[in-house]
């Protein structure tokens, strides 16, 4: 179907799809495990986050829980060599932060066997992958209920009863791109680095408003895709 415009709001996909065209941004994609705990006495009503984990009262009596600060798992592929210069300075900020993993599964944007050429008449890599949906780190996730347990020892280690994961497109800045991309018709819309879910609505509005030439209402300089190459010095955070 034809169309004027198109947003590429595509997350941990959106570098493999811009490199297609001849776009290339810095992007790389992280794995972050959370985990619904049984139901259990309520110590806080809301939620909370220290470096050990973060914790959020659910409607069913029980906890969403997770890694604190930026814990994460990173499978390493061709893209982490293109992009390890850019994302060294936050990496450096603290590597305890992340696990590293040799290889991400069979499918995913970053994993060694993904094409990163194909012809129109082809398959491409989203549609053989579907659904990115990547298993849980239980052994991150375990050290979460530990850690749980040790700041609430009244109600002793929690019990999961789900646990789940996500991969997070991240930026060697922790800021995202919202801008018009440099091929007529394509705006870019992320690299939101974990904050997609809170900040969608309005992050919705203001590229609404800036792929039909409405009002933004923003100042978008620091979201910026030339930033990356008009010499602007790329320093991670503060975030957003």
């Amino acid at each position: 179907m034809a169309c004027d415009h198109v947003v590429l709001a595509a997350g941990a996909w959106s570098r493999l799809f811009l490199a297609r065209h001849g776009i290339t941004i810095p992007q790389l994609a992280v794995l972050a495990s959370v985990a619904a705990t049984e139901p259990m006495a309520e110590v806080f009503p809301g939620n909370a986050a220290d470096d050990d984990f973060a914790f959020r009262r659910r409607a069913d009596g029980g906890y969403s829980i997770a890694p604190g600060g930026s814990q994460h798992d990173f499978f390493i592929g061709p893209d982490a060599f293109r992009s390890f210069r850019a994302f060294w300075p936050v990496v450096r900020q603290d590597l305890r932060a992340t696990t590293f993993r040799a290889a991400a599964p069979k499918g995913f944007p970053d994993a060694w066997t993904t094409p990163r050429r194909w012809s129109e008449d082809e398959a491409s890599p989203f549609e053989a992958t579907r659904i990115l949906n990547p298993a849980p780190n239980l052994r991150t996730l375990a050290k979460v209920q530990d850690a749980f347990a040790r700041a609430f020892p009244g109600l002793g280690r929690p019990k999961l009863k789900a646990a789940w994961a996500g991969m997070i497109d991240t930026m060697p800045d922790v800021v995202p791109i919202v801008d018009h991309a440099p091929l007529p018709g394509l705006t870019i819309a992320t690299g939101l680095s974990g904050h997609g879910f809170g900040i969608g609505p309005g992050m919705g509005r203001v590229v609404a408003d800036l792929v039909t030439g409405g009002h933004v209402g923003h100042d978008l300089n620091r979201f910026r895709f030339a930033r990356f190459t008009d010499g602007t010095k790329i320093a991670p955070g503060p975030s957003l």
